[in-house]
């Protein structure tokens, strides 16, 4: 009987041990899912910025060719000029006349572009300096902005 007893005092005091096994389990497959979960949505927004840098591009390009055509055409609309050297003290938006006022198209829709432009005077010609910042998304980090500068002969 000695036996018998020793063999069940030693089962009786193994009881538990697999409870705990599955929840020391449990707890490491769950930081293994929340540090894959916080991994993926990092990459996620970083996707999300690419996309909104490139579309800010496109605006930007946009902006220069829109005011690069109004130039060209002499219509009035393109009112946003500086001396050359000094900051723009006025700003032609596009698509519309306020900077409240964005892209209506497939791929720049709720994006913007501010520009500016220079005459500037070389040995060879005139030219225009025109200068086009793109805006897409909101403010902060939920956006993007990207800027270009071309130069034109007149």
């Amino acid at each position: 009987m000695p036996l018998n007893s020793a063999y069940t005092r030693f089962v009786r005091s193994q009881q538990g041990l697999g409870l705990v096994s599955a929840i020391f389990v449990i707890t490491v497959l769950a930081l293994i899912i929340v540090g894959m979960a916080r991994f993926f949505g990092l990459s996620q927004n970083a996707t999300s910025q690419d996309f909104l840098a490139a579309r800010a591009l496109a605006a930007a390009q946009t902006g220069v060719e829109l005011e690069l055509a109004c130039l060209e055409a002499s219509e009035t609309g393109c009112s946003a000029s500086a001396a050359v050297g000094s900051l723009p003290t006025a700003l032609d938006y596009w698509p519309g006349p306020t900077a409240a006022e964005q892209f209506n198209l497939a791929g720049l829709r709720g994006c913007r572009a501010e520009v500016y432009y220079r005459t500037v005077s070389a040995d060879t010609g005139n030219f225009w300096s025109i200068e086009s910042v793109g805006y897409c998304g909101g403010a902060g980090l939920d956006g993007a902005s990207r800027g270009i500068v071309i130069r034109a002969e007149q």
